[in-house]
């Protein structure tokens, strides 16, 4: 069951980054200020941290014979 859940949070955070990648919504990076793109780095790098240590956890938390 754990596996599960670290697994869903794992997609639920590659979700978030790709939205924050490909959304329509957003201002092309040339007209962003410093400021906003130091923020967009900051929840991309977060997004894909949490997606590779779900990932890797839910990897390492398997049954052990």
């Amino acid at each position: 069951m754990t596996r599960i859940l670290l697994i869903v949070i794992s997609l639920a955070a590659l979700i978030f980054v790709l939205y924050l990648i490909f959304s329509k919504n957003q201002k092309p990076w040339n007209e962003m200020t410093e400021e906003e793109q130091r923020s967009r780095k900051k929840l991309v790098a977060g997004g894909i941290a949490i997606f590779l240590a779900g990932l890797i956890t839910a990897f390492f938390t398997g049954k052990k014979k």
